[in-house]
């Protein structure tokens, strides 16, 4: 499949609408670079991964291309926030099947599907799979340039939801079952006297534990006590 310069340019923008999109791009990046933001690219024709690559330069987008899917999951770091391209019939595993695969990873990639012709059944699978787009081949400029936009959009609160998830996990793993009882009792709105009373040990041994867990989970308030014993609650870690 070649992507010719006339497809890849079908619709071209006037140069000031381009350099308009880039600006706005490039304000949205600075938040964006340190998310460490990416496009990730699968398609086993190098003029497309170019075609895609060009695009989300324009909105200040660093892109990453992989000539297969096992190439992608070898290489890909599930940390890395961004959305994701590719070509839904790829040699090695469909659209479909890598879909499938970053739902059980719990990767919250979005995704643009390309395909060289129009499968509806696949199509309403993918989208019914959480597919942001489906694009036809040859690109479209500004088709793809709207797309990756709205992928980026939709995954910023996906991501940064995960990152909370696994903030409040990994501080359930440094306190003791002693110290998750404290912020249980925390979610669920007991004072240090009725925690203490429902434990059966002292006021003092519960004002001891409360000030642990929160210099094990960097908590310097309250307020940022509550907010995290309600998240761990949210997330089944140990706080019912």
């Amino acid at each position: 499949m070649r992507v010719s310069d006339s497809s890849v340019s079908a619709v071209k923008p006037r140069k000031d609408r381009l350099q308009g999109s880039a600006a706005v791009g490039a304000n949205k990046s600075r938040s964006s670079k340190q998310e460490q933001l990416a496009v990730f690219v699968i398609d086993s024709d190098p003029a497309v991964c170019a075609a895609v690559g060009e695009v989300a330069s324009a909105i200040a987008l660093p892109c990453q291309t992989y000539a297969s899917a096992q190439d992608f999951f070898t290489a890909y770091r599930a940390r890395r926030p961004g959305c994701l391209v590719l070509e839904a019939k790829l040699p090695d595993m469909n659209g479909l099947q890598v879909q499938r695969r970053l739902a059980r990873l719990g990767v919250p990639l979005p995704m643009i599907f390309l395909s060289d012709h129009a499968d509806l059944s696949m199509t309403v699978e993918l989208m019914r799979g959480g597919a942001v787009h489906y694009l036809q081949k040859p690109l479209r400029r500004l088709e793809l340039l709207s797309a990756l936009q709205e992928a980026i959009a939709i995954g910023r609160p996906r991501w940064k939801a995960l990152n909370r998830r696994r903030r409040v996990t990994k501080g359930m793993s440094l306190l003791s079952d002693q110290e998750r009882e404290v912020l249980r009792g925390v979610a669920q709105g007991r004072t240090n006297r009725q925690m203490a009373s429902h434990q059966g040990v002292s006021l003092r041994t519960i004002e001891i534990r409360r000030a642990n867990l929160m210099r094990k989970l960097k908590l310097d308030s309250e307020t940022s006590l509550l907010h995290f014993a309600l998240l761990a609650h949210r997330n089944g870690n140990g706080v019912h």
